[in-house]
């Protein structure tokens, strides 16, 4: 017994606490069996002793967890103890006494809530946080920007807007053509509409050029046939896109006025409401991190049912942070690229130059980025199963339910009645 009992010292975990998260028993189990089948005065103290630990199922594949799973394992346990107690004889028993002490602590410990949160998770949701601040910020600058788009063109002054088909350009990267500024006035707002069109017509014409030059040489009648299509609807968005440049040509100020306004409204429209989505999921996971901390206080006896579940979540927070750290230093070690040049005195000058080190600035921002999202997006994941999982087992619903209903069936029969 003794060697039995030094060999489980010597791989018992220091801390008392991870002791019991992990099931660890102090005493032998087949020992309390044999002591409860001996002829020694406390052989019934015992028999209880070994119901009571081997109330957990696991333990008849000889597995040393005596901890319980459940509430009604906790009491039949607790009940059993206390029959043990009862019936002890010899009240000199050491061995009794140690047994039922360490059993005494499983059952504190299993009929008391603890703390089970992981930090690990709460630090990367508050990144998550600052990151969604960070862009209400920026979706609120855009919503700035877009509603001085809308205040120039309400600004704007009468003006002549004809324009005709020939001059207006097609390229885009020809200066009359490239309209930077097209919110500044009526003229500039309808050139660049009129651009847009006849750049697609331009490129529609190519398209069905090209597809009539591969049909030329076609061989085979089904391809031919296939490619004439694609000429026939390019012919037709061109056809399209010429409709309605002269459509819109042929608005004059107060039609332009009102297209540009409603274009720059619905931007105004859109940029509030990605505003209103980052702000409503920087909201939820604001609240979500107490609620979490709320939802992950369960009883000992949950914490020692989902076991397995818990160390498989923890190994996958570990995991994320060792990938993320992994991709941080493969970042900080990928060296910027400089130029060295020798000069006939034999010195030597080295410099940065921004547009070699462009790929180098790309991968480390990638790695960065990376890093960054990889710890947000399964922090924010795995806080919010955890959440839903530890309201739904750690906390007895059923009666504040049945309360809501009794309060939902009053009021709709009071409401009947009057």
């Amino acid at each position: 017994m003794a060697q039995k009992e030094d060999n489980k010292k010597k791989r018992s975990p220091k801390n008392r606490k991870k002791a019991m998260r992990e099931g660890y028993l102090s005493f032998d189990i087949d020992e309390v069996k044999r002591l409860s089948e001996s002829d020694s005065p406390n052989a019934e103290a015992y028999g209880y002793l070994y119901q009571a630990v081997t109330t957990q199922a696991g333990t008849a594949k000889g597995i040393d967890d005596a901890y319980p799973e459940t509430a009604e394992e906790t009491a039949r346990m607790l009940e059993l103890l206390n029959m043990a107690k009862k019936a002890l004889v010899d009240k000199d028993d050491q061995y009794f006494k140690f047994c039922t002490v360490d059993l005494e602590m499983i059952l504190d410990w299993s009929s008391t809530r603890h703390w089970n949160f992981q930090w690990q998770v709460i630090l990367g949701v508050i990144l998550t946080v600052a990151f969604l601040s960070w862009r209400v910020d920026q979706k609120q600058e855009s919503v700035e920007n877009r509603q001085e788009n809308v205040a120039a063109v309400e600004n704007w002054e009468e003006t002549d807007t004809v324009l005709n088909w020939d001059t207006t350009p097609d390229d885009l990267y020809s200066p009359a053509g490239f309209v930077k500024y097209a919110n500044l006035s009526a003229k500039n707002y309808k050139l660049l509409s009129l651009y847009e069109q006849k750049s697609s017509y331009a490129r529609a014409m190519e398209a069905a050029d090209e597809y009539a030059a591969k049909a030329d040489t076609a061989q085979s009648r089904d391809v031919r046939k296939r490619l004439e299509e694609q000429q026939d609807k390019s012919l037709a968005r061109a056809k399209e896109c010429r409709k309605e440049f002269d459509r819109i040509n042929k608005m004059d100020f107060k039609d332009i006025k009102k297209m540009a306004l409603d274009e720059y409204g619905s931007w105004v429209k859109s940029a509030k409401a990605e505003k209103r989505a980052v702000r409503a999921w920087n909201i939820f996971f604001i609240i979500l991190i107490p609620v979490y901390i709320f939802a992950e206080r369960p009883y000992g006896y949950t914490i020692t049912r989902t076991r397995a579940e818990s160390s498989t979540l923890r190994g996958i927070s570990k995991f994320t942070y060792a990938l993320s750290a992994m991709m941080l230093g493969s970042a900080a070690s990928i060296s910027w690229i400089q130029t060295v040049r020798k000069y006939s005195d034999g010195h030597t000058e080295r410099s940065y130059d921004a547009g070699t080190n462009a790929p180098v600035m790309i991968m480390k921002a990638c790695l960065y980025i990376a890093a960054f999202a990889l710890v947000c997006i399964v922090s924010c994941i795995l806080m919010l199963y955890m959440t839903i999982q530890g309201l739904r087992r750690n906390y007895n619903w059923a009666p504040l339910l049945a309360k809501a209903k009794v309060a939902a069936s009053s009021a709709a029969s009071k409401a009947k009645k009057d």
